[in-house]
């Protein structure tokens, strides 16, 4: 699976909390804050970053993982093997009418979060 538009459209208040639970520190997460909502050029114009996290940014790859990780601990308790990296997940089944039960219940847990 690649998640289509997974960096345009991360919630940036549901990014924080994440982080939030394991950095306390209020610096970092004003850093974090900042790095997010710090917009984006195209063309010659700026661009507000109300959700998301430039795709390419310094911080997307580790901002999309963090975010992610709830749904790897979803998908690990239903015993389904994952490997991920951002927004790219490949996962493991035995045969094909599995694989195609696991991507439906992955495709539920992401689009309730």
């Amino acid at each position: 699976m690649d998640l289509s538009k997974c960096f345009d459209t991360l919630d940036h208040e549901i990014m924080i909390k994440a982080v939030s639970e394991r950095i306390s520190d209020g610096r970092v997460l004003e850093l974090i804050r900042k790095f997010i909502k710090v917009g984006v050029m195209n063309s010659g114009n700026f661009y507000k970053t109300e959700v998301g996290s430039p795709q390419g940014g310094v911080c997307s790859p580790l901002l999309s993982n963090i975010y992610l990780n709830l749904f790897e601990q979803k998908m690990m308790s239903k015993g389904i093997r994952i490997v991920r990296y951002a927004d790219d997940i490949l996962i493991f089944a035995k045969d094909k009418n599995t694989a195609g039960d696991y991507k439906t219940y992955a495709t539920k847990v992401l689009e309730e979060d």
